[in-house]
């Protein structure tokens, strides 16, 4: 086979490498020479996800500024997996740690700023979160705030010198590295299989090869949220990268490869798509924010033709009140950007039309009779890597629903780009009345696609 002919190198720690020797999986182009970034299948499961939600519900949902540092609801979404914040930049623990550890006087403490020592003593946030996402069949993740911990009176994965404030806590670097792996070890250890890990700011150097560790041995599956530096050094085959933004736009080029927080990179040997952030609260607001207005349907709708149709996955904001619930206006807003995904994306306008490709990369839509379109949804099969570099979207285009389809109309360009990857939502200009649809690409090896769809939703 060609495929397996071309492969360079594979993940090094299957041969049993050091911890930090990732390198990666690429195969050679064919064609022109070029490496051809290869995938997991961890990764590729979770770019079919789509969309997900991000869960901040701590400390600061009862403050009035966003934070420590200046399931239904996603059901209706549409959200295919879910990732809580555990500890977000205060420190705080919304499940029962029992780490303990030694301050600087020698004293053995606990960890005691968790939800353990709050009024609700008794409940574990994480293990109810767990238990929702099983009941509605979604997966589950957890972000830990692994650079900051206000209760540590640590910045940066370092512990600050100089005045304590009352309530923190004096510590050496070295017991702070120890506390992160043993609350992480806690998360990975006790909460069944994580879809998603979320590294917010990244992890230190010492920190790095204890956590790549401790990920093999609890969450291999797992996809790893900023899980490669732009060295190329990552804790994790499964690494995802972050898009640069919190607007919830990805650059009209933007490829599942590259380690750069950017539209990516297409020459890159590491597969790393790209996960988009973003808030329905306005002024980038992630916790929530007593009468914090919403960002209108429109402008969410764009949102996930920036994302989901630019070839990244939305990870939407999803913030309970200070009753621990999604208030009535958010779930509101949810539902209806669900609905409107499903109206106009749950199946395409011409189902018994003619579907076919060739070698030259080309995909042919053959309608049965002239249908108006407005848009189309194009998907490459990124198994053996993402191989199109551009294409051209033709139509031929008719005055009439009484137009012959047998008739010799020129093609017209109505729409093209670059990247596609799992995949590439084009709006058209205005909607035309369409007899065939020709799709015209260049690329590094012949394309397969898993699927290319047309749609009317204006």
């Amino acid at each position: 086979m060609r495929f397996t002919n071309h492969i360079l190198t594979g993940i090094c720690a299957a041969t049993g490498a050091l911890a930090g020797s990732y390198q990666p999986k690429f195969r050679v182009s064919p064609i022109d020479g070029s490496k051809i970034a290869l995938p997991t299948k961890e990764q590729l499961a979770w770019q079919d996800k789509e969309i997900g939600v991000l869960i901040h519900f701590e400390i600061a949902t009862y403050l009035d500024i966003d934070g420590c540092n200046k399931m239904d609801s996603a059901t209706a979404l549409g959200a295919k997996y879910a990732t809580l914040v555990a500890k977000h930049n205060c420190g705080f623990a919304i499940w029962p740690s029992e780490v303990t550890f030694q301050d600087r006087e020698n004293q053995t403490v606990p960890y005691d700023y968790t939800i353990a020592q709050s009024p609700v003593r008794g409940q574990n946030i994480v293990k109810s979160f767990v238990d929702s996402a099983k009941k509605y069949d979604i997966g589950h993740g957890f972000y830990y705030s692994v650079v900051v911990n206000n209760y540590l009176n640590v910045q940066d994965s370092d512990v600050r010198a100089g005045t304590w404030a009352p309530g923190q806590v004096n510590i050496t670097n070295g017991t702070y590295d120890q506390i992160v792996y043993n609350q992480l070890s806690e998360l990975w250890k006790d909460y069944g299989s994580l879809t998603e890990i979320w590294f917010d700011g990244g992890y230190s150097s010492d920190q790095k090869d204890k956590i790549e560790t401790l990920l093999k041995e609890t969450q291999p599956q797992a996809v790893i949220f900023n899980g490669c530096d732009t060295d190329g050094s990552c804790v994790s085959a499964n690494s995802i990268r972050w898009i640069g933004t919190e607007l919830g736009e990805a650059p009209e080029e933007n490829w599942s490869t590259g380690l750069t927080n950017d539209g990516g990179d297409h020459t890159s040997p590491y597969f790393c798509p790209a996960e988009c952030d973003t808030t329905l609260q306005t002024d980038d607001r992630w916790f929530f924010g007593v009468d914090q207005p919403l960002r209108s349907l429109e402008e969410m709708i764009g949102v996930y033709h920036k994302t989901v149709g630019q070839n990244c996955i939305l990870e939407l904001d999803l913030s309970p009140d200070r009753s621990g619930a999604i208030p009535k206006e958010h779930a509101a807003r949810y539902r209806e950007l669900g609905d409107f995904i499903n109206s106009c994306y749950g199946k395409p306008v011409a189902g018994h039309a003619a579907h076919s490709s060739n070698e030259k990369g080309e995909y042919i839509i053959k309608l049965h009779k002239p249908t108006n379109i407005d848009r189309i949804v194009l998907m490459e099969d990124q198994t053996n890597g993402q191989v199109i570099r551009s294409y051209q979207v033709h139509a031929k285009v008719v005055e009439s629903q009484d137009a012959d389809i047998a008739a010799d109309v020129p093609f017209k360009l109505v729409s093209n780009g670059t990247s596609i990857g799992h995949k590439k939502i084009d709006i058209f200009d205005k909607a035309v009345l369409a007899t065939e649809v020709l799709v015209k690409t260049t690329f590094v090896d012949t394309p397969k696609w898993r699927s290319v769809s047309l749609h009317a939703c204006a």
